[in-house]
């Protein structure tokens, strides 16, 4: 829906991430809304383990003017993604992955306070930077299809039944039937995929397309990560209670 250029200050020389709607995305006035709701929800949330958006707006461009260039401006990040560390250091230390997994729920338990449900928790939204003696300080961005609930626990703005969002391989059952009443819990779930896949080096469900994916979700167990690795029993039963299919059979709160 969106590039991401690295971009500088003409005045002060700092780095910033500039991330910019897809032209055929521009003149949608839902897709825009969308895109602006990212940067009202974190900039809502103001947690250090979420990404810091600056500045967005929209500027018109063209020779008429009639083009516009719909954009936010984030802090820059120099690290790495948490997909990444998967990629090429898994399985993770059960310590490790354990750390990683609570800055994120503490960041998430953050966003879910303010109402806001972030619905595409994955690897690639997860950054992890050097921070002084901490190697793998979290910073959470992507908000691009959270949703506002207000204190009754419904959508401040609408989705409509059957339209299904998100990342298939981290998708909440909810997610997968499309309901329009997907809260808090979606993301408990998609945390413990980001924690098993961490701990073993594989997602709890791989198939051949998407809609494979989602069955799987809906209807199958996860192999319990201990028969990949030898791990703590307590560890395995935070990650399978966290990818309970109901949600209420899952933890309550991050």
């Amino acid at each position: 829906m969106g590039s991401v250029y690295l971009a500088e200050h003409p005045t002060i020389g700092k780095k910033v991430a500039l991330k910019v709607l897809h032209a055929e995305f521009s003149t949608n006035p839902e897709v825009a809304e969308r895109f602006f709701t990212e940067a009202k929800s974190v900039n809502a949330i103001g947690h250090p383990n979420i990404v810091d958006i600056v500045d967005y707006g929209v500027l018109q461009t063209g020779p008429n003017g009639r083009d516009r260039l719909v954009y936010f401006i984030m802090e820059y990040l120099a690290g790495i993604t948490l997909s990444h560390a998967i990629r090429t250091e898994s399985p993770l230390a059960p310590e490790r992955a354990l750390m990683i997994a609570l800055q994120v729920a503490d960041a998430l338990a953050a966003s879910h306070k303010t109402g806001i449900v972030h619905r595409d928790l994955k690897p690639d939204n997860i950054i992890l930077l050097q921070r002084a003696r901490d190697r793998d300080f979290v910073k959470l961005l992507d908000f691009g299809i959270a949703k506002l609930t207000g204190s009754d626990g419904m959508s401040s703005h609408k989705t409509k039944t059957g339209l299904v969002l998100g990342t298939p391989a981290y998708m909440s059952p909810e997610q997968c039937e499309g309901r329009a009443t997907v809260d808090h819990r979606t993301d408990i779930y998609a945390l413990g995929v980001v924690l098993y896949e961490m701990l073993v080096g594989r997602v709890p469900f791989i198939g051949e397309g998407y809609g494979e994916i989602l069955v799987q979700h809906l209807t199958q167990q996860p192999v319990p990560p201990s028969q990949y690795r030898m791990m703590s029993p307590h560890v395995e039963q935070v990650v399978l209670k966290a990818l309970a299919k109901r949600p209420d059979m899952r933890y309550p709160t991050m």
